[in-house]
């Protein structure tokens, strides 16, 4: 079903206009622009055309059939279209239309209204409240979207909850050259969710890359499932937002999701083999070097310069991110040593000199790129009016088509000057980087994704003595009382059911002991079903040591430093 949202045979558009400042006529005209390759058919009861396409007054005069329709009308007129929809059998319908789920009550039994009606149709809705799609293929080009980035193919696929976001995302990849394959903005997913464009796009060929922009999840178990089985095959990137309590609130006041402080999504999606960021720059810089480089095997770094200090700011960069610097074996450095300059530096970084020639430079990456202790090749280019810098760019994009591990070049020169040197390396398709640090975290982000992508690979941990049937029990209790949460004594079971070390005690002088046998600081949580959110309710307490136990407070104390093992997800 997903085809006829994201490659539509035919479109119409609900609530199309002609007044330009309008959504119902920017998505008409970036239909037009973007040389969709079906037919387009406007939709609107006041206008005899919108555009030079004649309007219809009602969907169901249409004499075609209609794979998707956009819906750009009062938010209350909604139900209605999607009622004529049905009987015109239109597949799936975009919801550009806010005021749902997101305002409040009202808006909640107006989605309810919304969705039974194109349940009884088999409609699959998209939305509300969002942007909509996009599909570059140069055999759909469909612009089903009311933004203004233009459309260029590339290999990467956008999904953003939030279309402000997308949009930026967006924007940068046109910027650096790179285009995107699709894009989906959902806004508050009350039908077509996250989960199943994530496994759509899981399938495409033209997908190498998957970058996400995630406020909620509506389904985090079936998200991680379809997530993890992706990850084996291509790189899915992700920023999580709403981390802090602000942030959390305003997430709530734009989807209609809980607000709740979400301090766990990013491990989820780790655990998923999805790289995580919190940078929307780094994020677009990472996908841009895994949407064209090999996956790196680890961690281990290489640096090639021709000027000290970049090297430098590399290495701290690098190292500052869990990366290692490569330790070259003894052949890596008596081939350098032997064909260098001889005041080049042969160690770790590799300082070629500013009047390294192509042959240098040359030689030091194929050199590196055969270097068992070598993951990653790394190469800091500064371009001086007296080196053959087109020649050194052909001989690095000569290396890095043959290699199988990733060459990321941080190309420092001024551009108009160097145009020629720098479109060696795009027409390669290696991408550049303008700045040490920039290249750095990139290094760093591959490698952190070789770390993830072993993990998906390697056999999972298993335990046998973990008690399923309570920690199944505990569960069902508390959905049987219709709670979102467990009860304090019940998650401390589910906590001995995993063999996660718990020391109960039922007054002071217990506590006294078993904090002492742990050792301080320890932590008192106040002890109530009422009581969720413990710190907002000030029901938390961090003490180095305990001379009275406040009443109503938690008797149970967990060694946190002690524990041993993961709680499966």
């Amino acid at each position: 079903m997903l085809d006829a949202l994201f490659r539509p045979q035919s479109v119409a558009v609900i609530g199309a206009s002609n007044r330009e400042l309008t959504i119902g006529y920017r998505i008409v005209q970036n239909l037009v622009d973007s040389g969709y390759k079906g037919p387009i058919f406007t939709v609107n009861p006041k206008a005899p055309f919108v555009k030079n396409f004649v309007a219809y007054k009602d969907i169901r005069d249409i004499p075609l059939d209609v794979d998707l329709a956009h819906i750009i009308v009062k938010n209350t007129r909604v139900p209605a279209e999607i009622e004529k929809c049905g009987e015109k059998g239109v597949k799936v319908v975009i919801v550009n239309t806010a005021g749902f789920r997101e305002i409040g009550a009202e808006g909640i039994e107006l989605e309810k209204e919304m969705l039974a009606i194109a349940k009884k149709y088999g409609i699959r809705v998209f939305g509300p409240n969002c942007q909509g799609v996009m599909n570059s293929d140069p055999e759909v080009r469909a612009y089903c979207n009311f933004t203004f980035t233009k459309m260029v193919p590339g290999t990467i696929s956008v999904m953003a909850q939030s279309g402000g976001v997308g949009e930026v995302i967006n924007n940068r990849l046109y910027e650096m050259g790179l285009g995107f394959r699709m894009y989906a903005s959902y806004g508050n997913q009350s039908d077509i969710n996250a989960t199943e464009i994530l496994e759509y796009w899981g399938k495409d060929p033209g997908t190498k890359v998957i970058l996400l922009h995630i406020e909620t999840l509506s389904d985090a178990a079936g998200f991680a499932k379809v997530a993890a089985e992706i990850t084996k095959n291509k790189p899915i990137l992700a920023m999580k937002t709403g981390r802090t309590k602000l942030g959390a609130k305003a997430v709530s006041s734009h989807t209609g999701g809980m607000m709740e402080v979400d301090a766990s999504t990013n491990l989820l999606l780790e655990k998923c083999g999805i790289l995580t960021f919190n940078d929307e720059e780094e994020l677009c810089q990472a996908a841009r070097a895994l949407s064209a480089l090999p996956v790196a095997g680890g961690n281990r770094v290489a640096i090639i310069t021709n000027t000290g200090g970049p090297g430098i700011i590399v290495t701290d960069e690098i190292i500052e991110r869990g990366c290692e610097m490569a330790e070259l074996s003894q052949e890596s450095q008596e081939i350098l040593r032997e064909n260098l300059y001889a005041e080049a530096s042969i160690a770790n970084p590799v300082d070629v000199l500013a009047t390294a020639t192509p042959e240098h430079y040359r030689l030091a990456a194929e050199t590196l790129m055969k270097d068992p202790n070598v993951d990653i090749v790394f190469v800091n280019f500064i371009t001086p009016f007296f080196v053959d810098t087109e020649g050194v760019a052909r001989g690095l994009v000569e290396v890095a088509r043959e290699a199988s591990k990733p060459m990321i070049v941080v190309a420092m020169t001024e551009k108009e000057g160097w145009a020629a040197t720098l479109k060696i390396f795009a027409d390669a398709g290696i991408p550049t980087f303008d700045l040490p640090e920039v290249g750095g975290r990139v290094a760093a982000s591959m490698a952190r994704y070789a770390r993830l992508k072993q993990r998906q690979d390697s056999t999972p941990v298993s335990y046998n003595d973990i008690d399923q049937s309570v920690a199944a029990r505990l569960i069902e209790k508390t959905r049987n009382a219709g709670r979102q949460f467990m009860s304090q004594s019940d998650a401390f079971s589910l906590l001995n059911a995993y063999g996660l070390p718990v020391i109960e005690v039922s007054d002071v002088a217990g506590a006294l002991a078993a904090a002492a046998e742990i050792g301080f600081p320890v932590t008192l949580k106040v002890e109530s079903e009422d009581v969720v959110h413990k710190s907002d309710a000030g029901g938390v307490q961090r003490t180095l040591f305990i001379n009275r136990m406040p009443a109503g407070w938690c008797s149970t104390l967990a060694p946190m430093k002690r524990w041993k093992k993961p709680l499966p997800i």
